[in-house]
């Protein structure tokens, strides 16, 4: 086989790994996305199905993508051991096993680098985002026991045997640092100030 095949080979092996990975990124139905929007009942064995099918397309679509990629670079470092007068089918091997071991060191690190940075941001943005709405809409955490103890949890507030739904509620407060949202939405004009005379209070969840 001349490296011209191989080439070919190397792209067709691209493109269905290409296939199967846009493949299970489509959501398997669109009449099922609907009935979950409407709150209509859904076949969760099917959801479990369409779930293991679509691991089942990235799987296979990477490892499409993996083989072509290698005997892509297989067939360029041949070329240029043909250039450089060399034959030897095995360094090339070793040569290709060295990059792909590279690239896949270094797809690990910027992953978990990617993980550890969007987890920071996302945890952050989410209690600023949430502090900020509580302020505003006068949300009350106490009125969702599960969401406060997600959130307690998220901001290291450990629940107490004597804490009380109220002291617990306060605690968790005191670490989103309500006050201060309070007092710069005040400050900027964002916020009514309660307290003054002649405001209104809205009720909760207006």
């Amino acid at each position: 086989m001349d490296q011209a095949e191989r080439q070919i080979i190397a792209w067709l092996c691209i493109l269905v790994g290409s296939y199967f990975m846009a493949k299970s990124a489509v959501s398997r139905r669109d009449r099922g996305q609907m009935r979950e929007l409407l709150g209509l009942p859904l076949d969760k064995v099917k959801r479990f199905r369409d779930f293991f099918v679509q691991r089942l397309e990235r799987i296979v679509g990477f490892t499409f993508v993996l083989i072509g990629v290698a005997i892509h670079l297989y067939v360029v470092v041949r070329l240029h051991q043909r250039t450089s007068g060399a034959n030897d089918p095995r360094a090339a091997l070793a040569h290709i096993s060295t990059y792909l071991a590279i690239a896949i060191v270094a797809m690990l690190v910027i992953t978990a680098a990617m993980h550890y940075i969007c987890s920071y941001f996302a945890r952050k943005i989410f209690l600023d985002i949430l502090g900020y709405l509580m302020v505003r809409q006068r949300y009350r955490l106490g009125d969702d026991p599960r969401l406060m103890k997600q959130i307690g949890e998220m901001l290291g507030v450990a629940h107490e045997d004597s804490d009380t739904v109220e002291s617990y509620t306060q605690r968790i407060e005191d670490a989103l640092k309500l006050d201060t949202i309070r007092a710069d939405l005040l400050r900027l004009g964002k916020l009514p100030d309660l307290d003054a005379p002649g405001v209104t209070r809205e009720p909760p969840g207006r």
